[in-house]
């Protein structure tokens, strides 16, 4: 059994974090680290909640390019539809469908990085908000304490394609089939303020929020906060 020491390779400093977590955020320097097959290793970060914030959060942004292989829809909702359900069959009205592919852009997409049931979903309505996040906190400001990530830099590149094909999704057509590739992927973790409201969490300044009983891990999140507050 491999044992790894959570202490900062930057500053020294001890780092926090829940049993599932494999991603941490140092306080004190504000370097982020992650958990590999060789022990911690760095990560690139970005922190845009301040030390006053009542819940900060860690959460993916990944930059990558995106290759439409595969597009195929249905011409247009058919009685076909209702018949054979939402299904999509390949051989039933071969003439009602249209394919493409061959496109290819950049994308950025932000998604929790700890994990939410329907992340996915989540990561599509919050990559329409990457303009609405807060600033950057600036040198010298005092960082928050965060209890860490449990989505590892590999599962983001996972969960970017999947925000992706819910992208595609989202359009106005009847997609039936995709096939879709990432290249160039970069990923970022950055730290956000959320806010907890009754049922939900407001993440920053984007209108998205989620279900708290959609976080398995809630409650250890909730309690890790509250008793550094």
């Amino acid at each position: 059994m491999r044992i790894t020491r959570l202490v900062c390779g930057h500053c020294g400093s001890i780092l926090s974090g829940l049993g599932q977590d494999k991603l941490f955020f140092c306080s004190n320097c504000g370097k982020g680290w992650s958990l590999g097959e060789k022990g911690l290793e760095p990560m690139l970060v970005q922190c845009r909640a301040s030390a006053d914030s009542n819940l900060p959060l860690p959460f993916w942004m990944v930059k990558a390019t995106v290759h439409v292989l595969k597009r195929t829809v249905r011409n247009k909702f058919t009685a076909t539809m209702l018949r054979f359900g939402s299904r999509y069959e390949d051989d039933v009205l071969s003439s009602k469908k249209s394919e493409t592919g061959g496109q290819s852009d950049r994308r950025i997409f932000l998604f929790p990085a700890f994990h939410v049931d329907g992340l996915p979903g989540v990561g599509v309505n919050l990559s329409e908000h990457i303009h609405d996040l807060p600033d950057e906190i600036g040198v010298g400001e005092t960082l928050p304490d965060i209890c860490g990530g449990s989505v590892s830099s590999l599962d983001a590149s996972v969960l970017a394609k999947s925000v992706a094909v819910g992208q595609e999704a989202e359009k106005a057509d009847w997609l039936a089939e995709i096939e879709i590739v990432l290249s160039s992927v970069k990923s970022v973790l950055i730290i956000l303020p959320c806010i907890l409201e009754v049922e939900k969490v407001a993440i920053a300044e984007t209108g998205v929020s989620f279900f708290r009983r959609s976080v398995p891990d809630w409650d250890e999140i909730v309690d890790y906060h509250s008793n550094r507050t």
